[in-house]
């Protein structure tokens, strides 16, 4: 278990690990490309607890554990994120989620009722889900600490429940935060949106970021950074006016700049869909031009080394 944090400057590109199959060939694929990134101008690598039936998060320990063995890459170069709050299985423990549920959640004191439902994904607020994700996604990476720590998908809770209780959970969640960073566990944390800027017109999905920031710097400075979709096929990000700050009407991007955030933007090729319609240069820098980072979901090194090149 390695220690530490990232010491550097942050590339303008992140390694996703999303997608995948669960074989064998494809774990090692993604642990190549992981290594391959990290050594050519990469230095994020994001993940989640939920990606791959935690193999995602697997992969990622794997392809860390050899760089840091090998001396090509340090603990200190390497941004490490990671995302909870969905329902999780782990295949190599033969649990689906369900199973993961009723075996170790629930034992811990979670409760099925914590979970609100979206398009088949479960989301929770309670911290004793995060804490149980938390120190697992800490084992599946082989390290002691993590950089960035994404509350995945918040708004699902927000479009199921009152905005007082959204908002309270919010807060008692942001302290078990403050509690990670305080024990030297963890560096800084935000939220990993989804449905907020890729249906921008539904107002269930439309919290109020300057609430939420006002909530969690209460607890403490620890809250940092808001992820969410956005590509040439998905600029609801910035092209739609859901936020309110000092009284001003802004976009999600705007309202984050305007409030001291890190913008970091997903899905630029639209999971892939998007090549069949846009080459990948028009893609990508429609998102550099957006976003403050874009992490880029590839297990291809041909793919991760065109990124790149866009770059220079």
């Amino acid at each position: 278990m390695t220690k530490g944090f990232f010491q550097g400057e942050f590339s303008r590109l992140g390694l996703g690990t999303h997608l995948g199959d669960v074989t064998p060939e494809f774990c090692q694929k993604q642990q190549e490309a992981i290594r391959y990134a990290l050594c050519h101008g990469m230095n994020i690598v994001d993940t989640a607890i939920n990606y791959r039936g935690n193999l995602a998060e697997k992969d990622v320990g794997v392809a860390l554990a050899e760089l840091f063995r090998t001396g090509k890459c340090r603990r200190e170069d390497v941004c490490v994120v990671s995302k909870a709050g969905l329902l999780f299985g782990d295949i190599t423990e033969k649990r689906n989620p369900k199973k993961y549920f009723e075996e170790v959640l629930e034992p811990a004191g979670v409760a099925w009722s914590d979970y609100a439902e979206a398009d088949g994904l479960y989301q929770t607020l309670n911290p004793k889900h995060f804490e149980i994700a938390f120190e697992k996604s800490l084992r599946n990476l082989q390290l002691e600490t993590l950089d960035v720590h994404y509350i995945h998908i918040p708004e699902i809770t927000f479009a199921n429940c009152a905005n007082d209780s959204f908002y309270q959970q919010l807060e008692d969640l942001f302290a078990w935060y403050e509690g990670k960073i305080a024990a030297g566990k963890l560096r800084s944390y935000g939220l990993a949106l989804e449905f907020t800027t890729m249906e921008p017109e539904e107002p269930k999905w439309n919290f109020s970021l300057e609430k939420i920031v006002e909530l969690a710097r209460k607890a403490g400075d620890g809250f940092r950074f808001v992820q969410l979709p956005y590509s040439i096929f998905y600029p609801g990000a910035f092209t739609h006016k859901t936020q309110t700050v000092a009284g001003q009407s802004f976009s999600m991007i705007e309202a984050c700049h305007a409030l001291g955030l890190t913008v970091v933007g997903s899905m630029p090729y639209a999971m892939g869909d998007g090549f069949t319609r846009r080459t990948a240069s028009e893609m990508l820098q429609f998102a550099l031009d957006g976003v403050d980072i874009v992490n880029v979901g590839s297990s291809s090194i041909e793919h991760i080394s065109e990124a790149l090149n866009l770059l220079t």
